[in-house]
């Protein structure tokens, strides 16, 4: 990847002090290709974004608009977002959906998504720059065994010019992982116990055999 995006992976922290807030948006959006398949709804998608939104780029509320006019209830398909617009023209876009959250940052040079679920654990990570063609999904995957937490990064490449975004909508719907892997080739992983980076030696089954701190072998199962 570019030089522009930042090479380490886990959770990343952008150091957010040189930047300040401009504007905030609150917007509820529901992708249309979600819904159950009514024709008559690109009839409502005003600005053609393939949402509705209660805000869309004309001021207007799609969502409101399209359930009086179809008789429908979009209420399980709704999406909570709040986009912030900083003063270097990055800004960060935060969307819940009913299982996860997805905060997006959106640099001059690169996008980075982490995907969290309902207890605020990290699930998955999604980075790419706009000088190259070459991303990276991070996939994370845990187990515990006593209060040690064990965690299993997976690391997969995946051309940017084919998915930029359905991906993760896809994913925030649906929390099926393959939504986020489809297309996606398998790199590598690695392995952390209570987030410090460890050998494993995978075992029959499936498991993990890691050594503690103590020298104690622990086995976790991870999927």
């Amino acid at each position: 990847m570019g030089n522009s995006v930042p090479k380490s992976y886990g959770q990343l922290n952008f150091n957010m002090n040189y930047k300040q807030p401009v504007s905030v948006k609150y917007n509820t959006k529901v992708a249309m290709w979600q819904l159950p398949y009514d024709a008559r709804y690109k009839e409502y998608d005003e600005d053609g974004t393939k949402w509705f939104e209660s805000d869309n780029k004309n001021g207007n509320d799609e969502i409101e608009n399209a359930e009086q006019n179809l008789h429908m209830s979009f209420t399980n398909y709704k999406v909570r977002t709040k986009t912030v617009w900083y003063d270097d023209n990055s800004y960060d876009v935060e969307s819940r959906y009913k299982n996860n959250t997805v905060t997006e940052n959106h640099g001059e040079n690169h996008v980075f998504v982490n995907i969290k679920d309902n207890s605020d654990r990290l699930v998955a990570e999604k980075i790419f720059g706009f000088d190259s063609t070459d991303g990276r999904k991070m996939i994370y995957k845990y187990d515990t065994n006593g209060n040690n937490v064990f965690t299993v990064v997976r690391i997969y490449s995946f051309d940017t010019t084919k998915n930029r975004a359905t991906d993760v909508v896809n994913y925030g719907y649906t929390s099926d992982e393959s939504a986020l892997i489809k297309n996606c080739t398998f790199e590598k992983e690695y392995y952390m116990l209570n987030g410090k980076q460890v050998d494993a030696e995978k075992c029959d089954g499936g498991g993990y055999n890691v050594k503690d701190k103590d020298g104690k072998i622990l086995t976790f199962q991870v999927e």
